[in-house]
């Protein structure tokens, strides 16, 4: 289970989606020189979307024997962590609008939907491999 390289893209997906509880995405000076850090914990849906993810990444290491389901399972993380940067976005821009800042700038935690995106791609892309090993070899027997 963990010689395979996905094990690890998928171990790494996760760790990125679970550390989302604990970084900010967005840093924003307001008008009143107060420092405000937008993390993802203040959205719901963007939170649930992106601990789903995660968690999807987990219950997918465990499914080495069953590389059709692992795929399938891996594919729809993927498509969730594109919705979690799109919402990720649109909630840092209805934040920017409803406050008067004088400067924001993304933080590390941005980042991270785009790199659990890039993991689980690296991760989807083993997963195809192993399947095409294994069709080589049946048609050996």
């Amino acid at each position: 289970m963990l010689q395979r390289i996905q094990t690890i893209w998928l171990l790494l997906a996760a760790a990125c989606g679970f550390s989302m509880y604990k970084v900010s995405i967005f840093e924003a000076a307001l008008a009143n020189n107060v420092i405000y850090k937008l993390s993802a914990t203040e959205s719901l849906l963007l939170f649930a979307v992106l601990m789903s993810v995660a968690c999807l990444s987990l219950i997918a290491i465990f499914l080495f024997k069953n590389r059709p389901l692992q795929s399938k399972i891996v594919l729809i993380s993927i498509l969730l962590s594109i919705a979690a940067i799109a919402l990720e976005v649109w909630q840092i821009e209805k934040y920017k609008s409803s406050a008067t800042i004088t400067k924001g700038t993304y933080e590390f935690g941005g980042l991270l939907p785009i790199v659990m995106t890039i993991f689980l791609i690296l991760a989807a892309r083993g997963i195809r491999k192993d399947e095409k090993l294994v069709k080589s070899l049946d048609r050996l027997r």
